[in-house]
């Protein structure tokens, strides 16, 4: 479940985005991210990986997409002079225990640098990391917040955990303002999402 400061800003605007867009509005609490044209929603791009059921069914408190090894969500949004990420991603991404739902100390220092967010003249927060449990796997929720100088001049944001985190294949990223939407598949090859 997104938290407040972003359920609030994404839903509207995404709603808005997809009808204006010809396509339908997404269901009140669905947290799942619009397809885009390089990735449609019907064909996973992530293969399942050998000895694991990387594929669970999200119980009615999840994002109400299919949890799966490999892919990850990232929510971006900007409002005056800050600006928030969130990502959602199953913990075995992050070489972490479904089971135990805990961040070890090793993935938690690493969690800082897990977003790069250039130009603007912008600071982070500490990332702040959680589990959110669910039927049958749990996911990794991280939320970090940039108060930024110049917030307009925010270029891209970089998602460098497919260096740290071999368990990244893929991550639906998504950046909202009143003004626009866009939207991006990052991999290893391509991590960068612009906010330009």
């Amino acid at each position: 479940m997104l938290p407040a400061f972003l359920r609030h800003s994404l839903y509207p605007l995404a709603a808005m985005g997809l009808t204006a867009c010809g396509g339908p509005a997404p269901a009140q609490g669905a947290a799942a991210l619009p397809p885009t044209a390089e990735a449609p929603a019907a064909k996973p791009s992530i293969a399942p990986k050998p000895d694991t059921d990387p594929v669970h069914v999200a119980d009615a408190r999840g994002a109400g997409a299919p949890h799966v090894h490999g892919l990850a969500d990232l929510a971006i949004t900007r409002e005056g002079s800050t600006v928030m990420a969130e990502l959602i991603s199953p913990m075995a991404n992050f070489g972490l225990s479904e089971s135990d739902a805990e961040f070890s100390a090793t993935v938690t220092a690493a969690l800082p640098g897990l977003f790069r967010l250039s130009g603007g003249g912008c600071e982070a927060s500490k990332p702040h990391p959680m589990a959110s449990e669910g039927e049958g796997h749990t996911d990794a929720v991280v939320h970090v917040v940039w108060t930024c100088a110049r917030p307009g001049e925010a270029a891209s944001v970089r998602f460098t955990g497919f260096a740290v985190f071999p368990g990244f294949e893929t991550v639906r990223a998504i950046y909202i303002t009143p003004d626009k939407q866009t939207a991006a598949d990052l991999t290893p090859s391509s991590p960068d999402l612009p906010l330009k």
